[in-house]
């Protein structure tokens, strides 16, 4: 977890999750034909320090992020 950020839901799960969710994302890229990798990577936001989606970090009540 050097790599990530305390509050990224992916940075913070456990190495099995981490692996079935990336086999599941990567299944995913495969049957599109690599459609969904451009439009995620192309227009969504990600974190600068992570690479992650934005949209999975915690929030506090206010908006911002808890980082």
């Amino acid at each position: 977890m050097a790599a990530g950020c305390r509050d990224c839901e992916r940075c913070t799960k456990s190495w099995l999750g981490r692996v079935l969710e990336n086999a599941a994302v990567g299944l995913m890229h495969v049957c599109t034909i690599g459609i969904s990798y451009l439009i995620k990577r192309g227009f969504r936001r990600h974190c600068p320090q992570c690479k992650h989606l934005l949209s999975r970090h915690a929030r506090r009540s206010d908006g911002s992020f808890r980082d």
